[in-house]
């Protein structure tokens, strides 16, 4: 599973799956993948068999492998997001807020606050773009979800399971930030950013006979990091997951959280969409994942994911 969380999120992925790997767990090797937002980017470069060293590297500036360099210059280098445009626009799905506060044991503040957030007008080709220039199939061999929220009804959409797209399309969808990227028209449906349902949507695996599934889930926090001060949304994030992660456990699958801890939500600090913020978080997280990795309380699981 790989949460939605921006430059930021992008930068801890790459630092979790590096230090699973050094561990003895390659994540191209995963039987799914499930990426939301900025997890949807990371699990398309994975499942093009990019090597979990080279996500970690891009982030640090480091030398690249020669498939980590290929696939960059395909790509066209790092993404640079432009500037959000700025004008009257229309809420997104303001009937969507208004059925949300009417059902107050369903509330989503997340789902209610992507409802009243002006219609974003960045277009998100510039995310897809970079997707069908390095893939040249239209989706990966390996079963791949990919998380989005078709607008108004709010409802969560799985691409690679409920719905049929090209990757590019559906990373674009998962990606498409209410109030900033435009929303993302396909096959006559509108769709946002899957991490407006959840950001780490894990509860999808519940029930799938998986002996044991891998979360990696940078908007939430440990619960040191949640002690630390101010977190912004960082406890709904992490009562969502908790949430999921009941689910899972209840139908015998055993699970690897991965989250922030105190000195990787200082680095990430008031935004994740800050790319200049990106080598420090890469760097803080590898050893921060490195060190739990490394504790007897998850050794149980790693053996699991090496077997």
């Amino acid at each position: 599973m790989l949460g939605g969380g921006g430059f930021a999120g992008a930068a801890w992925h790459g630092a979790v799956l590096a230090a699973l790997d050094e561990a003895g767990w390659d994540a191209r090797r995963a039987d799914l993948v499930i990426g939301t937002s900025a997890g949807s980017n990371v699990a398309a470069v994975l499942r093009l068999g990019v090597p979990p060293a080279d996500l970690l590297a891009g982030a640090l500036g480091r030398p690249l492998s020669p498939e980590g360099a290929s696939h960059a210059a395909r790509a066209g280098g790092p993404m640079d997001l432009p500037a959000p445009k700025l004008g009257l626009a229309r809420p997104v799905a303001p009937r969507l807020a208004l059925r949300a506060v009417a059902r107050p044991w369903r509330f989503n503040p997340l789902l209610a606050l992507a409802g009243l957030l002006p219609t974003g007008r960045v277009p998100t080709a510039v995310i897809g773009d970079r997707i069908r220039a390095t893939h040249d199939d239209p989706w990966p061999e390996d079963p791949t979800w990919i998380c989005a929220v078709r607008m108004p009804e709010g409802r969560r959409t799985v691409f690679g399971r409920d719905v049929d797209a090209d990757l590019a399309t559906a990373v674009e969808a998962s990606s498409a930030i209410p109030g900033y990227f435009a929303p993302v028209e396909h096959a006559g449906a509108t769709y946002v950013d899957g991490g407006v349902h959840s950001p780490t949507n894990a509860d999808l695996a519940a029930g799938l006979g998986f002996d044991i599934v891998v979360v990696s889930s940078p908007m939430s926090g440990t619960r040191a990091a949640l002690r630390a001060g101010w977190t912004g949304a960082r406890p709904l994030h992490r009562a969502t997951l908790a949430r999921e992660v009941r689910a899972l456990r209840r139908h015998g699958t055993r699970v690897l959280v991965l989250q922030p801890g105190p000195e990787v939500v200082a680095a990430v600090g008031p935004s994740s969409m800050d790319p200049a913020r990106r080598r420090r978080v890469a760097e803080v997280a590898h050893a921060d994942v490195q060190a739990h990795l490394a504790s007897p309380l998850v050794a149980d699981r790693l053996d699991l994911l090496r077997s």
